[in-house]
Order: C-alpha cells, then sequence, then structure tokens
C-alpha cells in the first residue's frame, strides 16, 4: 500500500474543501420555500469528510465547526470553520443565505462556494441530515441538532 506524505494529505484535503463545489447538484427551485417550522439555530453534532481514498477525518473532532441560523422567512446565517489540520490551512465561510424546503428535504443556497450548498439534508425530527453524500472529491456525513 502506497503512503501518502502529511503534507499531500493536507493538500487534497484543501483541494478538497476549496473545490468540492464543482459538483453540483441540483437546486429545485431558485426562491426560497414558504415559511416554515425550521426557523432555529441548528449546530453540527456529526460532521464527517471522506476524501476519495482515504480515512474518514472526523471534523468535529479536530476542532471544526458548522452552524445555521434559519429565519422564519428561510433566510439563513452561520459559519463553516474547518481546522489547518484538517485543511491543510484554516478555512472559514459564511452561511449567509436562504433555504429552500421541499417536503421532507432541506437544501441551503449561499454565496460562499462551499460543499454545504451542494448537499440534499433530510428533515429528520429535531435534526436535518445529509449521509454519505459525494460532493467534490469526498463524500459528507452531517447532522445538524437543533438547539
Amino acid at each position: 500500500m502506497r503512503r501518502i506524505s502529511a503534507a499531500r494529505h493536507r493538500a487534497r484535503l484543501l483541494a478538497l474543501v476549496t473545490f468540492a463545489s464543482a459538483w453540483v447538484s441540483g437546486c429545485g427551485s431558485d426562491s426560497p420555500s414558504q415559511p416554515s417550522s425550521l426557523a432555529g439555530t441548528y449546530v453540527a453534532t456529526v460532521f464527517r469528510v471522506t476524501p476519495t481514498g482515504e480515512s474518514t477525518i472526523d471534523v468535529l473532532a479536530a476542532g471544526g465547526s458548522l452552524s445555521v441560523t434559519i429565519a422564519s422567512d428561510n433566510t439563513a446565517s452561520g459559519s463553516l470553520s474547518i481546522p489547518a489540520s484538517v485543511a491543510g490551512t484554516p478555512f472559514t465561510a459564511s452561511m449567509a443565505g436562504t433555504v429552500v424546503q421541499s417536503g421532507s428535504t432541506v437544501q441551503f443556497q449561499q454565496t460562499a462556494d462551499t460543499f454545504v450548498r451542494d448537499l440534499t439534508f433530510t428533515i429528520v425530527g429535531n435534526t436535518l441530515q445529509a449521509t454519505s453524500q459525494v460532493a467534490g472529491a469526498g463524500s459528507f456525513t452531517i447532522t445538524l441538532t437543533r438547539q
């Protein structure tokens, strides 16, 4: 088995984080859905990424975070933070934008070019879950839990 140097591994992860939105999923409607019961603050309680061909990384355990506040008009705010130990250099982005709900699924439409807007979250109780979804050069599993 071939070993990947730490510097090369960090470079791959940085590329994954910053270019993950190259894969574009269908977004459904281009406007926010009607006001919903999604309003609240959500914090990642699970945040894992598996770069293609590599081991899974627990972004929360590494010091990363993802939080989103959804207003009653489906506007969103919040932040994404991925530490240098995961991305090679620290990465932060605003989660400002809108939320589009279609039945039991939710997508985030944001100005920031991150993988988050390429994921489809499923509403499960008081959580929004994206499980093993491919975006860019990896697979993401994220659970956002309403606080």
